[in-house]
């Protein structure tokens, strides 16, 4: 086979899927190449994998919490120091550019360290002992158990971490499935992880969702789901959960808004914020800028200085260095992104590219799109009230801030927001009125997040939080133990 063929991890051991078969993983910048192969596992291998972070989960969670943690500890120095082929497999697989791939590898360490910086913190809210003269209350947050990690194609190795690391801490154990578009960059970045692990504390069955994901969800010894995708499999995953009565933590996307008020001085770093929030990976990114609602003072400035700054990409494979943008991940992304445009076109929307392709000869072998701006839309169209996970942006105009947050909160979606001004005071008391799990203001996208803060969605965007205390604390339950006599 060509490209990199891996086999799936579990119980600490590299095996193939009980079937013996394999699934090419095919690159998007050119599609008559294969980045490699993975297993095709089914049910049985999902069988294995739980049945070994079942049977590690006790004494994980037994061991003192700084010994996890120093493991954890360890297994991000890994993580942090792998070799180049972990990075330049995720483009190949997924196809966005190298820096993005080489920052999704650095994504889990950055963001365990400040559960590691904070232990005694940690500790303490995880054991809350209180004694009075009535006697002895201690509550304990105690692991779930078993938590299965499901994780998208896009971000596949930051996704897994903000699961991975807060679960591990926590003294659960896991399963992982990630996407058969990104299994390869999953199973690198593993190979570090695994390293500095017990046998069974982590395994990842690779396979396609509707054979390993749905086996997941359904397995009687599964506590937990931690899932980050779209919603029609979120849902699917939830109604399983739901028939078994276990818990789950929903990330399914937005529709994410940013919102440039009146006042907003539009300058270069302006639109280079909001250039590189909408296009970052293509535009396939949960909480990339979707929708843009401009007041009307300034809209058609905005859109100009927009225009001008993408024609600056270049887009192409995303392992050439001149390359800004890469493609999009898949076929099936492709066309329906394509769609999205050509249904606005047909309504009466503007739809314009920019930018150029690094290879107008190659350019018809990989699913390729130049990053688009979308004008003149109507607000009721697909467009504008879908996620379009794509490098487009619908541009609308208002005129005060009463419409504007009603065009905000007029999709199902709700994860994260933006709002811009030269008045900091007017976003914070306009951040109230949006319904978002993520308000920024004055900024929007990767170097927006603070990993010690929740986030999560409402809405259509799903339920629970990531990251921060509030992230950790999901995969507990708590236990009440006490001595006290309240009465009598």
């Amino acid at each position: 086979m060509n490209g990199l063929d891996m086999q799936m991890y579990v119980d600490g051991r590299w095996r193939d899927s009980t079937s013996g078969g394999r699934i090419d993983v095919v690159n998007p910048a050119r599609v008559t190449e294969l980045a490699g192969s993975i297993p095709d596992g089914a049910h049985a291998d999902v069988d294995l994998a739980v049945a070994a972070a079942k049977a590690a989960q006790r004494d994980w969670a037994r061991l003192p919490l700084v010994e996890r943690a120093a493991m954890v500890a360890d297994a991000g120095a890994r993580l942090t120091a792998i070799d180049p082929s972990g990075p330049e497999v995720l483009t190949r697989e997924m196809g966005k550019i190298l820096a993005e791939s080489i920052m999704d590898f650095q994504s889990p360490p950055w963001g365990w360290k400040h559960y590691l910086d904070n232990l005694d913190d940690l500790a303490a809210i995880l054991t809350d002992s209180r004694v009075d003269d009535t006697g002895r209350l201690e509550v304990r947050r105690r692991p779930v158990g078993v938590v299965g990690a499901i994780v998208p194609w896009n971000w596949p190795i930051a996704l897994l971490g903000v699961k991975l690391g807060p679960a591990l801490l926590a003294g659960n154990t896991i399963v992982a499935v990630p996407s058969p578009f990104a299994s390869l960059g999953v199973l690198k970045a593993i190979e570090a992880i695994g390293a500095a692990l017990p046998a069974g504390v982590v395994n990842v069955v690779t396979g396609t969702g509707d054979r390993v994901g749905a086996a997941l969800s359904a397995h009687p010894d599964i506590d937990m789901i931690a899932f980050t995708g779209g919603p029609e499999a979120g849902r699917a995953v939830a109604q399983a959960l739901g028939s078994r009565l276990r818990r789950g933590v929903f990330e399914l996307g937005g529709n994410d808004p940013a919102v440039l008020l009146d006042d907003v001085v539009v300058d270069d770093e302006l639109i280079r914020k909001l250039v590189s929030a909408f296009t970052v990976t293509s535009g396939q990114v949960c909480f990339a800028v979707k929708r843009l609602y401009v007041h009307e003072t300034l809209l058609e400035e905005v859109t100009s200085r927009l225009g001008e700054a993408l024609q600056e990409f270049v887009v192409g494979d995303g392992l050439d260095p001149e390359v800004t943008m890469g493609p999009l991940a898949n076929e099936r992304q492709l066309k329906r992104f394509t769609a999205l445009l050509a249904e606005a076109e047909s309504s009466g929307a503007q739809v314009k590219s920019f930018g150029r392709a690094r290879d107008t000869a190659s350019w018809e072998g990989g699913y390729f799109h130049l990053p688009t701006l979308v004008t003149g839309v109507a607000a009721q169209e697909r467009i504008v009230t879908e996620e379009q996970f794509g490098p487009a942006l619908p541009i609308l105009g208002f005129r005060t801030e009463s419409e504007a947050i009603s065009l905000v909160n007029s999709t199902p979606y709700g994860l994260t927001s933006s709002i811009w001004t030269a008045d900091p005071s007017r976003a914070w008391n306009m951040a109230g009125e949006i319904d978002a799990g993520v308000t920024f203001i004055n900024k929007h996208g990767m170097a927006a997040f603070d990993p010690g803060a929740p986030f999560g969605g409402v809405k259509a965007s799903g339920y629970g939080r990531e990251m921060g205390m509030e992230g950790l604390l999901e995969f507990t339950w708590t236990q009440q133990i006490s001595d006290r006599q309240i009465l009598g």
